[in-house]
């Protein structure tokens, strides 16, 4: 049975059923979406090849194609496919399963959908259609390869030009290396700019942080509020820059939805004060 402390583990596997009766959501087809949490549950079986196309990696293991729902007609942007399409912009988690036999799956990772095409297939009649397939990227893979990339801002950036650059999005226009570049930039310019809001002193508590790190800089963790778990784009509203007695305080407290509730509304109140 699942808890819900836990967070999910790569590779284990679990039942589909216990998943659903912690988080709710919809307990049929390849798209969950529960409403009382900020998760988006993503199914994937081997049943589209029957359609003329199916889930998986590229060559290069990088990106994972995920055919969006719809069995009838061409697939349009609304419920589920809405719900991947705009996972970031609307502070979701996207949580990527596999099945490995009926009624149970196997968690693949933490995920972020770096935009989508549209191609051309065979609906549940047999007839043709367009159909969405997303791209999705492993959220550690992003924020691993986030420092690497050109022209980043450094330090000295202000705050104003961070805060810009976390708030854009990818186009769907443009190509997948560009929205890869565009993710990952706007992961670093989230992290660095929680830092900088905060000037040194925790978010949460208030206190200074508690050392200055090889770099010279105050030392403070960047937390994803009401989030399973760290890592991942995000919105500037929605992550803060606290102690790290406040980060674990925020994960395995016993106050830990009333502790992530508050410093939503603490940083909430800080982001109208910058963006006046």
């Amino acid at each position: 049975m699942i808890r819900k402390s836990e967070v999910f583990i790569k590779g284990k596997r679990y039942r589909r059923r216990d998943i659903h009766q912690l988080y709710k959501g919809q307990e049929q087809g390849g798209i969950s979406t529960p409403s009382q949490y900020p998760f988006i549950f993503i199914f994937t079986g081997h049943s589209g090849k029957d359609y003329g196309y199916k889930d998986g990696w590229d060559e290069d293991q990088m990106v994972y194609y995920y055919t969006g729902e719809g069995q009838r007609g061409d697939m349009a942007f609304t419920k589920g496919n809405k719900a991947i399409r705009d996972h970031v912009l609307r502070n979701k988690t996207l949580y990527l399963f596999k099945y490995v036999k009926q009624g149970i799956v196997e968690f693949v990772d933490e995920m972020i959908c770096i935009g989508h095409e549209i191609v051309t297939g065979k609906d549940f009649d047999q007839k043709d259609r367009q159909a969405i397939v997303f791209h999705l990227e492993r959220v550690h893979s992003i924020t691993e390869n986030e420092e690497r990339v050109e022209e980043f801002p450094t330090n000295a950036a202000s705050l104003e030009t961070l805060r810009d650059i976390a708030k854009h999005h990818a186009s769907v226009e443009s190509d997948k290396r560009e929205r890869k570049v565009v993710v990952r930039k706007r992961a670093a310019a989230i992290k660095l700019y929680a830092l900088q809001r905060a000037a040194g002193f925790c978010e949460a508590c208030g206190k200074e942080a508690p050392f200055v790190n090889k770099e010279g800089t105050p030392f403070l963790e960047v937390h994803h509020i009401n989030r399973l778990s760290d890592g991942g784009p995000d919105h500037p509203e929605f992550v803060a820059a606290i102690c790290p007695n406040c980060h674990r305080r925020a994960h395995y407290s016993q106050d830990a939805e009333e502790f992530n509730h508050n410093l939503e509304n603490h940083i909430k109140e800080k982001e109208l004060q910058f963006s006046q």
